[in-house]
This record gives C-alpha cells, sequence and structure tokens, in this order.
C-alpha cells in the first residue's frame, strides 16, 4: 500500500493543472445545473455541453494517467523501477476516486441540495450512480489508454467507437420504426449491456497490465465484447424477469385471476418483412383485477401445423402498430386486447397457410395499481416518486416542469383520447409515470432528473403506475385458421 500512495503522489503533482482544470470543470457543470433547476432559462441550454466538455475531461486526464505508466511494449521505465502490478492498479484507481468520483459527489450533493432535498438521505443512491456510471464511463477509455502509446492513438480510437455505436444505434433505430413496443425491460438492458460491456473493457485492461501484448488484450475483449452483445439481450432479459418474479410476484389474486387468450390471425401488409411474413396475433388479457392496468412485455409465439410441422418466435417484445402495449386505464369488464406483430418464417407460412392451425403462446405480463394526483395551479405539486411538479402559463397552453431524485419524474405526456375533437381542449392532459426498476438510480450523472410538458387548459394530471404483479400466462388455441 505504500507503493501505490507513493505512486498516486506523484501522479498528483504530475498532473496538478489538469486536476484543478477538472476540478473547475465540475463546479461550473453543478452550477449550470443548479442554475437550470431554479429555471434559469438562459443558462440551462448549455447543460448537456457542460456534462459533455466535463466527460471528455475525464478521459483526456485518464488516457494521461494511463500513459504515464505505459502498458505497451517491454522497455516501460515503471517495469524497471521495479512497481508491482498491484500497486499500480491500486494507485490509478485512488487516482480517479479521488479527482473524478468525489469532485462528482460533492457536486451531486449541492445539485440536490438547492432543489430542496437531503443529500445524505440518498447517499445509497449516489453510491449506485457513482458505480455506474463510472464503470460505463470511464472504463472503455481506459482499456483504450492501456492499449495504445500516444494521446494521438488515443484519440483516434475513441473518435472509432463512438463512429461505431453511432452507426450500430442509428441501424436498430431504423429497424424498430413504426412499432409501438411497451419497453418496462429496458431498465435492465439499459444497465446490464453496458455493465457487459465495461466488464469486457476491465478485462482487456487487466491483461494488457498482466501480459504487455496488444495484439492478445485487444483479441480478447474483442471477443468477450462480442460474446456479450450476441447474448446480452437474453441474459438482461432473464435477470429482469428473475428479479421482477420475486420483487412483484406475490399477489396472489391478481396470479390467479388474470388469463390469456388468442384471437384470430391477421395479414399486416403495413409492414413488410423481406425474409418473412408479418402477422398480427390478437392477444387478450382478461380478469384483470378490478382498479388495476396491464402491460405486456415478452411474449413467445409458436405455430404448429396437423403435420407436425413447427415454428416458434422465441422471447420477442410485446409490440404493436395500433398503439402502446399498455393499458393506460383499468376497462370496466377487466380486459387488455393488443394485436401483437409477429414475422413468420415464408416457407413454412407457404405450407401452414393452407390448413388449420395450433398456436401456443406464453405472455409476461406485468399487472399496475393506478394512482392519479391533480398537479395545482398555484405553486409546487408533490407526486409519488419523491418529486414536484409546477405549472406556468402561457398565452395558449400550460408549461408543467417536473423533478425527482435520481429517477425521471415521468415517462411521456398524453392527451386523453376523445372522438370528438371539440371536447379534446375540455380534458386535462396526463402525464404517465411508469416504472418498475428496483434499481436506486437511474443511469446518469446528474441526481436531480426533469421533465416538462404542456397541458391544455382544462388542467394536468399525474398518473402514476406502480407494480402490483408480475406474471406468466399460457395459452393455446387448436383451431386456427389462418388467412389466405
Amino acid at each position: 500500500m505504500r507503493q501505490a500512495l507513493h505512486i498516486f503522489r506523484k501522479d498528483a503533482r504530475r498532473f496538478a493543472y489538469q486536476i484543478y482544470a477538472l476540478i473547475i470543470l465540475t463546479l461550473v457543470w453543478a452550477w449550470i445545473n443548479i442554475a437550470q433547476k431554479r429555471g434559469d432559462i438562459p443558462v440551462n441550454h448549455y447543460a448537456g455541453f457542460a456534462a459533455a466538455v466535463l466527460i471528455m475531461g475525464w478521459w483526456y486526464l485518464v488516457s494521461l494517467l494511463i500513459h504515464e505508466e505505459p502498458l505497451t511494449g517491454d522497455r516501460q521505465f515503471w517495469i524497471t523501477r521495479p512497481y508491482s502490478r498491484r500497486s499500480l492498479a491500486t494507485a490509478k484507481l485512488l487516482f480517479v476516486l479521488a479527482f473524478f468520483n468525489l469532485p462528482l459527489l460533492l457536486a451531486g450533493f449541492a445539485i440536490l441540495a438547492a432543489a430542496g432535498y437531503q443529500p445524505l438521505v440518498y447517499l445509497p443512491n449516489f453510491l449506485w450512480m457513482q458505480l455506474t456510471f463510472t464503470a460505463v464511463v470511464l472504463f472503455v477509455p481506459v482499456a483504450v489508454a492501456a492499449l495504445t502509446r500516444t494521446l494521438a492513438q488515443f484519440v483516434l480510437a475513441m473518435l472509432g467507437l463512438c463512429l461505431g455505436l453511432t452507426v450500430l444505434n442509428a441501424v436498430f433505430a431504423a429497424l424498430t420504426q413504426g412499432f409501438h413496443v411497451f419497453t418496462v425491460l429496458v431498465w435492465a438492458g439499459g444497465i446490464f449491456l453496458p455493465l457487459l460491456c465495461a466488464t469486457a473493457a476491465l478485462m482487456v485492461f487487466i491483461l494488457q497490465l498482466r501480459t504487455r501484448n496488444r495484439l492478445v488484450s485487444a483479441g480478447a475483449g474483442i471477443c468477450l465484447a462480442v460474446v456479450m452483445l450476441c447474448t446480452g439481450t437474453a441474459l438482461s432479459r432473464q435477470f429482469a424477469i428473475a428479479v421482477q418474479s420475486r420483487m412483484f410476484g406475490h399477489n396472489a389474486a391478481a396470479s390467479q385471476a388474470a388469463v390469456i387468450s388468442a384471437g384470430g390471425i391477421q395479414p399486416d401488409p403495413k409492414h413488410p418483412a423481406p425474409d418473412g411474413v408479418t402477422l398480427a396475433v390478437p392477444l387478450r388479457v382478461v380478469n384483470i383485477p378490478a382498479g388495476e392496468t396491464a402491460g405486456p412485455e415478452l411474449v413467445e409465439l409458436t405455430f404448429e401445423t396437423p403435420a407436425g410441422r413447427r415454428w416458434s418466435s422465441g422471447w420477442i417484445s410485446a409490440a404493436s402498430t395500433e398503439g402502446d402495449v399498455f393499458q393506460v386505464d383499468p376497462s370496466a369488464d377487466g380486459a387488455f386486447t393488443w394485436k401483437q406483430l409477429v414475422v413468420v418464417d415464408r416457407s413454412f407460412w407457404q405450407q401452414a397457410r393452407s390448413g388449420p392451425l395450433a398456436l401456443r403462446g406464453d405472455v409476461y405480463v406485468m399487472l399496475f395499481g393506478r394512482s392519479e394526483v391533480r398537479l395545482e395551479d398555484d405553486g409546487a405539486t408533490r407526486v409519488p416518486g419523491d418529486g414536484r411538479c409546477s405549472m406556468s402559463f402561457r398565452t395558449a397552453y400550460r408549461s408543467v416542469n417536473c423533478l425527482a431524485p435520481f429517477h425521471m419524474p415521468f415517462n411521456k405526456p398524453e392527451n386523453q383520447p376523445d372522438t370528438a375533437l371539440s371536447r379534446a381542449a375540455l380534458l386535462p392532459t396526463r402525464l404517465l409515470s411508469v416504472w418498475d426498476s428496483p434499481l436506486p438510480a437511474d443511469f446518469g450523472m446528474n441526481p436531480l432528473w426533469a421533465n416538462t410538458a404542456s397541458g391544455n387548459q382544462a388542467g394536468v394530471l399525474f398518473l402514476r403506475y406502480h407494480p402490483a404483479a408480475y406474471i406468466r400466462r399460457s395459452f393455446s388455441d387448436f383451431n386456427v385458421h389462418p388467412p389466405r
């Protein structure tokens, strides 16, 4: 430990000016976000820019920190010193904790205190946010710095990674365009997949620290990242299912009552698939307990011909082209129906469409309780999730501003549907808050989350959906006639 402290003090003296600059950037970021929460409109436009500059400052300093004792080649000065690998890694970790995490933690305390919250009450939330954000934002740059010799090489490698991620994100957005998906399980994928990538980056750093062989370290990291990305969706889904089933699967009344039934199969010409046939399968959740709503999450459909040939969709997201796969209001008949989209193998469908099919399926459904709070015209209104919402009046609408610590105050605003457009202005705008993640904080660096929306003159309702039960239901229909 003495050697690690020696290296830490040496790095602190070596990069004193960079540390001062990073602390100033952290103070500026905190001040801008405090000003934003006060409603300082001219300043809050720069909140995102300040966060980006701060993160780039982290990347710059962490590259200098790793390059101070290079991990590439076999003629490094620190090998002949000699430094032990454990002391070197411990010193770098202490540097990050002291000059990255600690200033960010204190800045988060200041942001939360300025909004009227007690920061120490949320210390576990802060620690989780620091752990996840640091792992995702810094582990990859640390691995890249371990594989490069100079700052120029580091910058080019980081630009290549960012460009690749941007392309992948654009491709994914194009593939899912036009589909209404209920994405409660996003909390699992949103944190599980980045942490898997951070794990691959950490392995690269450890291998490079031990072997100092760039080819071996980079190859192992790339292979692990590919394997994790290929299996990450299934892993995060299974992880979320296990957690939600344990935490929210104890409502016996709901678990015994709600069941799934399937209707006929309909073609969906609006979303043709080049390698299959797109179908819409009406699925129906019935016997929903009074006062609760349904949010289907995952679906698995299996088609079987009389000759015994079978095709399965595997687990897919609950999705529809007609509307959100989420029941906003409890229904009088205790039921919820959506048309599940599924792309069936073309060769299988050409043979199966000539006769009746057996349709089997499994569906995971979250049942939610629903509560509402009407926002007051004067002053701030307390809303579920320890949040606050306030309204200001404009010429033709109301502007709504909501704050909440560590979690998004609401998911989206919605005007109540009505066939008569003349009555639409008489119905209040609704803010839908659907969140069932067991995580203590959403992923990010700012402990205070803000949402804005526009409301009509009839007022604004804040609707909170809290998990009541997480159930899995199976169904079967042995006489389904495919569309011709």
